[in-house]
């Protein structure tokens, strides 16, 4: 009976992570035969631009606020149609030293303007309503601190704006400074090109829902509005915003020539948590608003993708049950049903060849196929993501299961902060899990293992070999 139990449970998480493997495939399948629709542009003579604000939000960021701080005020548009706001969140003292800093910046005649609130409630979200509230710009421009617009970044996107005023957002493609830095930020760049080259733009070719990603974006002033404005009950205020305003009747557009330039996290640490709080972010997404999205008068194909889009995070829960339950079995002698087993090969086969595929069709669109090193770091795009089993499904269960708000700010380049991760759980974990499979005759899950293995253990070690671990907390009242 027991056995019969598990093998039907491990069949079902297994036609769970199916269901992800074939969403990859089938957003790759509509990105190669949609035709990218055209996005209007208005034709407008300087003296009738629209307003336009850009928005800055840093925490504590040093050179880098003064880098975007210098690249927004290089923006090609007409000064009196330009506001640009500085929003620090930083403590007492960088504060002070950055307003001494950022006098220097901007050109006479720039609007620039360094605000700080006082309070880091709600996060990056309270950050942006609080630089609203002090300017009444149609148009919203938003850029991280890692990130470098070029001076024709606004030329090229408000228009889209201004002629089509059913769209909440239009957003830009990144691109990476520093993605040759290592094996890590290589594989960051396939994982992140991927993303916007095959899934954003095929989401937008087809007219499904499509997310903010947070930066290199600029916003329609109304459909923030009137979608509720930015909250701060998520770690992914950029989903939970994009989503409302689908729910609203908001249309929104990829403009994939539009790159912006930015940085990529240099360890396994600052990766590690920048994933599990956009992990984090996407589950509570999922928990806040599916309720609304099924509640609503939306077609059914709408709010599937919806769905589907938000439950992304589910793939590392889904695969460390699977794990659980399948070393369990193993453990104690309880084969699972050969028609489970076969399942569990298909989807491993078809989880493998979708990722691999889905991650060479984003160089190949982007004209990359040829570079060097390509396939081993396709090899390492599929490894390196298992090693954040663990910490993307605690994340997870913490959306769900905890009320606690933490923002792990992604750590840049530089930057020194002891305590905190050393790769210890992912390294014990993937030896455990390897001397428990090695153990066992049953051959079935053995690939599946194998790349879990590896991803543990890699991750892991790249962790206790860094000098310090690079994570920093954010918690309100601090």
């Amino acid at each position: 009976m027991l056995g019969y139990t598990l093998s039907f449970a491990l069949a079902l998480i297994l036609i769970a992570v199916s269901m992800l493997s074939v969403q990859l495939a089938t957003l790759a399948w509509v990105r190669v035969t949609r035709p990218a629709p055209k996005v209007p542009m208005a034709e407008l003579p300087d003296s009738d631009l629209p307003h336009v604000l850009v928005q800055l939000p840093v925490c504590n960021e040093g050179y880098l606020a003064l880098r975007v701080a210098a690249a927004a005020c290089a923006l090609d548009w007409p000064q009196g149609r330009l506001a640009i706001q500085l929003l620090d969140d930083g403590d007492e003292q960088t504060h002070a030293a950055l307003a001494v800093e950022v006098t220097g910046i901007a050109p006479a005649g720039v609007n620039l303007q360094i605000l700080r609130r006082g309070t880091r409630d709600g996060f990056k979200a309270g950050n942006l309503a609080f630089g609203l509230s002090h300017c009444d710009a149609p148009y919203v421009a938003i850029f991280d601190a890692d990130f470098v617009p070029s001076p024709d970044f606004l030329r090229r996107t408000v228009p889209a704006l201004v002629a089509d005023k059913d769209l909440a957002f239009v957003q830009a493609r990144w691109g990476h400074n520093n993605r040759n830095l290592n094996w890590l930020t290589r594989v960051q760049g396939l994982l992140l090109d991927s993303h916007f080259a095959v899934e954003q733009e095929a989401r937008f070719r087809a007219g499904l829902p499509m997310s903010f990603n947070g930066t290199a974006g600029v916003w329609n002033r109304v459909a923030i509005e009137q979608a509720g404005g930015w909250t701060g009950d998520t770690l992914t205020e950029d989903l939970d915003l994009s989503m409302r305003c689908v729910l609203q009747g908001w249309r929104s557009a990829m403009l994939p020539d539009v790159e912006v330039a930015g940085e990529l996290p240099p360890t396994a640490a600052a990766w590690r948590a920048q994933q599990a709080r956009w992990t984090k972010g996407h589950a509570q997404c999922a928990r806040k608003l599916l309720p609304m999205v099924w509640n609503s008068a939306l077609p059914f194909w709408k709010k599937t993708a919806m769905t589907l889009q938000m439950c992304q995070f589910a793939f590392y829960t889904l695969a460390f049950m699977s794990a659980a339950i399948s070393l369990f079995m193993m453990s104690v002698g309880l084969p699972p049903y050969p028609a489970v087993a076969i399942l569990g090969l298909i989807v491993t086969f078809l989880g493998l060849s979708c990722s691999v595929g889905y991650l060479w069709l984003g160089q190949r669109m982007l004209g990359r196929e040829q570079e060097s090193k390509l396939y081993r770091a396709l090899l390492l795009a599929v490894v390196f993501p298992s090693g954040l089993i663990l910490a993307n499904t605690r994340a997870t269960l913490e959306a769900f299961f905890s009320t606690r708000m933490d923002f792990n700010r992604t750590f840049r380049a530089g930057e020194i902060v002891t305590g905190g991760w050393r790769g210890a759980p992912e390294l014990f974990v993937g030896v455990f899990v390897a001397a428990v499979a090695l153990a066992e005759s049953a051959n079935w899950s053995a690939l599946f293992f194998l790349f879990a293995v590896s991803g543990l253990v890699s991750i892991g070690a790249m962790g206790a070999a860094s000098g310090a671990p690079l994570r920093q907390r954010i918690t309100p009242g601090e």
